[in-house]
């Protein structure tokens, strides 16, 4: 089953890479098998932190109301894909430029993408516990993980030399960042029309 490579994402992905790229899964198998799976993680797992769990601020708990989290978790998660999707399209659509395999329906560019993630849509499970300086240095270092796999999956799954991989994954990265303060602005602009969190203190 196409989940049974994210364990070995975490652990062994030399060999997952090449797998990956041997099996050809196409672009509606692993968005819809796997990242429309694994993305609800990180949501899910926050709703119940945020929700059940809260904040401890001195002997206050704070939480957010249901309604709130529900609201913030679906938002999230559409985030999620769609920034997903952005990548894989930014992904395929430079390919040529950095003379990668170009595949018409750019099942390689959403397989780096999806499975590059994995370590981003596993760590959302620390959610579950909301700790602000744990959620991001967890966060933090799952994202360097994912970084360092794209980098790795780069010349296997875009047929390309590592020279060429390398600046290839510059790029990647420099479209990451951008889609990231995008969705942060997005974010901003959202909560002043409304959609912005509602805490309760217990």
């Amino acid at each position: 089953m196409i989940l049974s490579h994210a364990i070995g994402m975490l652990f062994r992905p030399d060999a997952e890479w090449a797998s990956i790229k041997q099996e050809k899964p196409t672009p509606i198998a692993v968005y819809g098998l796997y990242i429309l799976i694994l993305a609800a993680i990180g949501p899910v797992c926050a709703y119940y932190g945020t929700v059940e769990m809260g904040w401890s601020i001195g002997d206050r708990i704070i939480k957010l109301t249901p309604d709130s989290a529900m609201q913030l978790v679906i938002l999230t998660y559409l985030a999620i894909l769609a920034g997903s999707f952005a990548l894989s399209y930014g992904i395929d659509w430079m390919a040529n430029t950095f003379g990668s395999e170009h595949e018409q329906n750019g099942n390689n560019a959403v397989a780096l993408v999806a499975y590059s993630l994995t370590p981003m849509y596993v760590a959302g499970l620390t959610l579950l516990y909301p700790d602000p300086w744990i959620n991001a240095m967890v966060l933090l270092a799952a994202a360097s993980y994912g970084a360092l796999l794209m980098w790795k999956g780069v010349p296997v799954v875009m047929g390309m030399s590592k020279e060429q991989s390398m600046v290839y994954c510059g790029a990647i990265l420099t479209l990451a960042l951008v889609l990231l303060v995008s969705t942060l602005a997005t974010t901003g602009l959202l909560w002043n029309f409304g959609f912005g969190p509602t805490f309760i203190e217990n």
